[in-house]
């Protein structure tokens, strides 16, 4: 299970949201999810960018900006955007997904939007959970 599976996709085919969900070259699922790579980078590089905004490096006087905070998350995005587009386009080839199924490199490049807001909608969420114990930050985003 994966952040992808429930909320809306952004335009992306639903031939990508089956290969992305782990169907193989024999047309049948297998456990080689491309949402979950994804979702556990999201999560990941979402942590480690808060946690580093609140409690390490930027949690400073000269960082207390919203536009600080807000370059961070464009950051963190731009990370899983970029994971997410190469993740999505290696199955691009007609060799390496199920044959039935037909996605553009388009397609990937939504897929990685989506990915996008996703990730900085789960930073918003995390931060406004953890700014409360930063020293410095409590008032960052809002």
């Amino acid at each position: 299970m994966s952040f992808f599976d429930y909320p809306p996709r952004f335009s992306y085919s639903r031939d990508l949201h089956q290969h992305l969900k782990g169907l193989s070259t024999t047309c049948e699922y297998n456990s080689n999810s491309i949402y979950q790579f994804v979702s556990l980078i999201l999560l990941v590089v979402m942590v480690l960018t808060i946690v580093n905004y609140y409690f390490g490096i930027f949690n400073h006087p000269r960082y207390r900006r919203r536009w600080v905070w807000f370059l961070n998350v464009i950051l963190a995005s731009i990370i899983v955007g970029i994971t997410a587009y190469f993740s999505s386009a290696a199955g691009l080839p007609a060799e390496k997904h199920c044959q039935s199924i037909h996605f553009t490199s388009m397609d990937c490049v939504l897929f990685a939007i989506t990915a996008m807001i996703y990730t900085a909608i789960v930073a918003f969420l995390f931060s406004v959970l953890v700014k409360r114990w930063s020293v410095v930050n409590k008032k960052i985003p809002f």
